[in-house]
């Protein structure tokens, strides 16, 4: 994939190039523009001018498509041990904290986004919890275990901060909305 975006980076420079060469070429005068014209006026000519543009346009697009779509790589934490490289991906690091929320009683529901950096992890959570116990305790508490559980599990990584949005208070009563807690 790499090969692919230092190609599109080349060809792109290139074009670029060529084209305000053109541009200066016919502010300065070096460039002829009625031998310009006579040659675009010319029906043959028109067709062949029309079919590089084209192909330019398609070379484009197949350079825009490979370095946005097939040139993102999966975010995961990387790190070597004896046998050689680990990697686990954003995905992996997500599901092992709703298994790790879902063993709390408390919890009812965890949607993670997890923040990869080369040195470190950022966990946030939008959980819908049951009113057990006073909701900061239950909060606080579960930072520690994701936090605890992600260091031990995974290993060889540093998890700079658990935040916890709760997105629903379930109680006896009903439903309270938009508490956020943060470590």
């Amino acid at each position: 994939m790499a090969f692919i975006n230092r190609f599109g980076l080349v060809l792109g420079v290139l074009l670029l190039f060529t084209m305000g060469s053109i541009g200066i070429g016919i502010g300065f005068g070096l460039i002829d523009t009625n031998l310009v014209l006579t040659y675009i006026n010319d029906p043959h000519h028109k067709m062949v001018i029309s079919q590089i543009g084209i192909l330019l346009w398609i070379i484009g697009l197949l350079i825009v498509y490979t370095t946005c779509v097939l040139g993102q790589e999966e975010k995961g934490v990387a790190f070597q041990n004896a046998n050689g490289e680990v990697k686990v991906t954003r995905k992996a690091v997500e599901d092992f904290i709703v298994r790790v929320c879902s063993q709390e009683t408390n919890i009812r529901r965890t949607k993670p986004k997890v923040i990869i950096k080369k040195k470190y992890i950022q966990a946030n959570l939008v959980v819908a919890i049951t009113s057990d116990i006073p909701v900061a305790q239950a909060i606080s508490n579960l930072q520690i275990k994701v936090k605890e559980s992600l260091e031990a599990g995974i290993g060889m990584v540093s998890v700079k901060s658990v935040r916890i949005m709760v997105e629903e208070i379930f109680y006896t009563g009903g439903r309270l909305r938009g508490a956020e807690y943060t470590s």
